[in-house]
């Protein structure tokens, strides 16, 4: 499948005939459900009080997740299972913890389905945007960043895996073509940040904005679900990305040792804070502005689609939202 017809199967979905027709946003407290299917995202196994075993899931589709259990006296009536998996369902859905909740009394892997029923995707034009975003990299003025940006930009494999690429397993732009809006968001952003402190290096910040994050590109990968692959969970992207763009920056002459360690220095600290798994905190005035970029596409990201999510609900309030340590405001 090429790249441009991934993203269009899950941006595109409501065009697409489905084999799923019905999802986890139609599941209501109390409702029997048979042959239901939805992507595995996590399992862990454990025991009652009484020694019985029990098995926890997330499940998800293209609209949520839920949770899910399997006690003992169901587990003869399920296939085995791994995480990535499509399954088919059959049980009940109860409310915990004011949440619905399925109870599986069957369970089979199911094939040959839509990936658009499983992978959120991206709500806007991403072919536009990553326009939007090429344009930006032919706008940086100095050579040796130029360079650096293009020797990822030019590269036709990078290019399709940034495409389709989430920019996080959960928190924020958490979908297909994520990784391209949160970019552009920033990009955008970061314009007229500069407009306003114009002492700042604009080329400099760019290349921050542009490579910031490209280690998630193997930190993370994309099947019928969001996953953390084994170098994302040993490593880390920020170490990811800081070896990539080293690594890059070798294979070309003569790049300036300082501008090297300020480039390195932008990957490096952009989380912020030393408990939020940077290494080191920001210490230019690049830094200082790449992280705060990144935390305000984030932030507002998450609280976009939290409300967004809890349209029609009575509440007034959302429940508390971690990234974002409150509740929102819903009306």
């Amino acid at each position: 499948m090429t790249q441009l017809s991934f993203i269009e199967e899950v941006t595109n979905h409501k065009k697409q005939s489905n084999m799923k027709d019905k999802f986890i946003k139609d599941l209501q407290a109390g409702d029997q459900v048979a042959n239901f299917l939805a992507v595995v995202r996590d399992i862990k196994k454990g025991k009652t009080s009484q020694n019985k075993d029990f098995i926890d899931l997330i499940l998800a589709d293209r609209t949520g997740e839920i949770t899910a259990k399997i006690w003992e006296d169901n587990l003869n009536n399920c296939d085995e299972f791994e995480i990535g998996d499509i399954i088919s369902l059959g049980g009940k859905v109860n409310e915990f913890k004011e949440k619905n909740q399925l109870i599986i009394s069957f369970l089979q892997k199911a094939q040959n389905q839509e990936t658009a029923d499983f992978l959120p995707g991206s709500e806007k034009d991403l072919e536009a945007l990553f326009k939007t975003i090429l344009k930006q990299v032919d706008s940086i003025e100095n050579d040796d960043l130029k360079k650096l940006v293009n020797s990822f930009f030019k590269d036709e494999k990078f290019i399709e895996k940034f495409k389709k690429a989430p920019a996080a397993e959960r928190i924020h732009h958490a979908y297909v073509g994520g990784f391209v809006e949160h970019v552009s968001e920033m990009l955008a952003l970061a314009e007229c940040l500069c407009a306003s402190f114009t002492r700042i290096d604009k080329d400099l910040l760019k290349t921050g904005v542009l490579l910031h994050d490209i280690g998630k590109l193997d930190e993370l990968d994309v099947n019928h679900t969001i996953f953390r692959t084994v170098d994302g969970a040993l490593i880390g992207h920020l170490m990811l990305g800081t070896i990539a763009v080293s690594k890059a920056i070798e294979s070309i002459k003569d790049f300036p040792d300082l501008l090297k360690t300020k480039v390195l220095h932008l990957i490096a600290s952009h989380h912020g804070r030393l408990e939020f798994g940077s290494p080191v905190l920001p210490q230019t005035r690049e830094a200082v502005a790449l992280n705060h970029l990144d935390d305000l596409s984030t932030k507002v990201n998450v609280a976009d689609k939290a409300i967004f999510d809890n349209q029609g609900s009575p509440a007034d309030f959302s429940d508390r939202i971690f990234a974002l340590d409150t509740k929102l405001f819903l009306n």
